[in-house]
């Protein structure tokens, strides 16, 4: 049994238009013979007035040997003229509301296999990318204690915090917010509330980022094994310590390495005369001649704020004494047990402010005076 090739949306078009060759063809046939009837008519009926005749010749008449044809057949031959060109306009009518479905189908056809065109992420990434979402920082920040300390958002441009869905099942339980989300429906990436925006994420990873030197910085998101590095390229000549330089590769750098060629974290010389590697090491000579003291001095304190064998040590000088009080009221607003704290400070100043907030100290003078009492500045 012979099976058509043709695909089925083309099948009505195609017989329609076979039909439509058809009457043409007898459409141009009559006309023919219409006409050929109006010129015989013509010819013969001056003949047949002189002959006393009322009838013009037809050529139906000639065809059976009568010389001699009626009106009521000319008015007939014409009726099929009229009906047939009525069936051709039919046909015709027929024919593009056809081609119309068919290009109408297949709008709706490509349609529904562009809408991942329409998704904020293509299929290539829905490993690790499924939609994307904003939160204000601030809120975020207020629902969230991430134990660092975070400027203000709020019209320094870094207003809002994004949020990438690495798993459907990880957005939003709402239908119509998860829509927005993943499909781009026009109105921007959508603004959440942080509880909203994350009450599907079973775990989160947290980048602080910012663009130090208001350079042309990218971020690159790579789909891969989990790892809470990252890492920093730039295009500069490591080897000579250059500043960023366009003409250059992207490579590979070390954390420390500005935009202007310095590297901040360096081997420092050794054999200098203000070399800071000496000046350690005096001040590691006398850590060395003290430790047993240390030791001996620490050891009843230890045993007696210890936790289950364990003890969390802290440092602060004078210049960060405001960020021990924050979190040591912070910590016990949150009903956390600070018993087992000890606190090395670095100055006297700090060691009775430590005590007042109720924390064990320890004041080691030989090898902390000569701590700076100001805060480290920020570079």
């Amino acid at each position: 049994m012979m099976l058509s090739t043709s695909p089925p949306s083309d099948r009505p078009s195609s017989r329609i238009t076979g039909q439509v060759i058809i009457f043409t063809i007898k459409l141009t046939f009559v006309c023919l013979l219409c006409g050929s009837s109006y010129l015989a008519g013509t010819l013969w009926g001056r003949q047949s007035m002189e002959m006393g005749m009322h009838a013009p010749m037809s050529v139906g008449n000639m065809m059976q040997g009568n010389y001699l044809g009626s009106t009521v057949e000319m008015k007939k031959s014409s009726a099929d003229c009229k009906k047939l060109e009525e069936q051709l306009i039919e046909m015709q009518v027929k024919e593009e509301l056809a081609k119309h479905k068919t290009i109408t189908d297949a709008a709706k056809s490509n349609n529904n296999d562009s809408k991942s065109e329409d998704r904020r992420f293509p299929r290539t990434m829905s490993k690790f990318a499924n939609g994307i979402a904003r939160v204000s920082k601030d809120k975020l920040d207020d629902y969230f204690d991430f134990g660092n300390p975070l400027s203000k958002g709020k019209g320094t441009g870094q207003e809002d915090a994004l949020i990438i869905y690495h798993s459907a099942g990880a957005r939003p339980k709402d239908e119509s917010v998860a829509h927005s989300v993943t499909f781009n429906d026009g109105n921007g990436i959508p603004l959440l509330e942080p509880q909203t925006a994350t009450e599907n994420c079973d775990s989160m990873n947290v980048v602080f980022t910012a663009n130090p030197g208001n350079t042309r910085q990218c971020t690159a998101l790579i789909g891969n094994y989990e790892s809470y590095h990252i890492q920093r390229w730039m295009r500069v000549d490591t080897v000579k310590s250059s500043p960023i330089d366009s003409n250059l590769p992207l490579q590979l750098v070390s954390r420390g390495y500005a935009s202007r060629g310095k590297a901040n974290f360096y081997a420092p010389p050794s054999d200098s005369k203000f070399s800071p590697v000496k000046r350690h090491w005096g001040q590691l000579k006398t850590f060395l001649q003290n430790v047993d003291k240390v030791m001996e001095d620490l050891k009843p304190i230890l045993e007696k704020i210890a936790r289950n064998n364990a003890v969390v040590v802290m440092t602060v000088n004078h210049g960060q004494s405001s960020l021990l009080m924050n979190f040591a009221c912070s910590a016990r607003r949150r009903g956390f047990d600070l018993g087992n704290m000890l606190v090395f400070p670095t100055d006297l100043e700090s060691k009775e402010l430590a005590e007042g907030l109720g924390l064990a100290t320890y004041y080691d003078e030989n090898n902390m005076s000569s701590i700076p009492l100001g805060e480290a500045r920020q570079v």
